[in-house]
């Protein structure tokens, strides 16, 4: 295996690491806004039932229903507070995602310019051989002529010259 073709084996060996990290990536994406959306429900209950609370509290305040309600409402404040740290997690998560692909991204852009170069280098290598081998050629070639051209001087000289 050439080097070139070693290092066009490095290049696509990076581009499906990179590629498999995008789809990481998204699924990091995905579960971060489905967290997000959890906790943003779990917020809107809250409110909401405090707000129902509040005024149900104007119109009746039994101690026994509201202590249900302090009760209920500390477990509520504890989910969000779980799902602020799963949110978080998934953030944390979604950013190392992040991280990975843009490293995979400059070693991937990396293997591709030294391939490029190579490949540039293997040109070049090969328009100096050509160009060595058609200066060969057209030297070959002028030998051949002024072989010929000596040749037909040689046979005019021992011609006798007609008279």
């Amino acid at each position: 295996m050439t080097g070139l073709s070693s290092m066009q084996l490095a290049v696509e060996i990076a581009t499906r690491e990179r590629d498999q990290l995008r789809q990481e990536l998204a699924r990091a994406q995905a579960a971060c806004a489905g967290a997000q959306e959890q906790f943003n429900q779990l917020e809107g209950y809250a409110q909401e039932t405090q707000t129902r609370w509040v005024a149900k509290s104007q119109i009746q305040s039994a101690p026994e229903v509201m202590r249900h309600y302090y009760q209920f409402m500390d477990k509520l404040y504890h989910a969000i507070a779980l799902q602020t740290q799963a949110l978080q997690e998934a953030q944390r998560r979604l950013q190392a995602q992040q991280d990975l692909l843009l490293e995979a991204e400059f070693k991937l852009a990396s293997r591709q310019t030294v391939r490029d170069d190579m490949r540039r280098a293997a040109s070049v290598k090969r328009g100096k051989i050509e160009q060595k081998q058609f200066d060969e050629m057209a030297a070959l070639q002028h030998r051949q002529n002024r072989i010929e051209h000596e040749r037909e001087a040689l046979r005019d000289r021992s011609r006798p010259a007609l008279k």
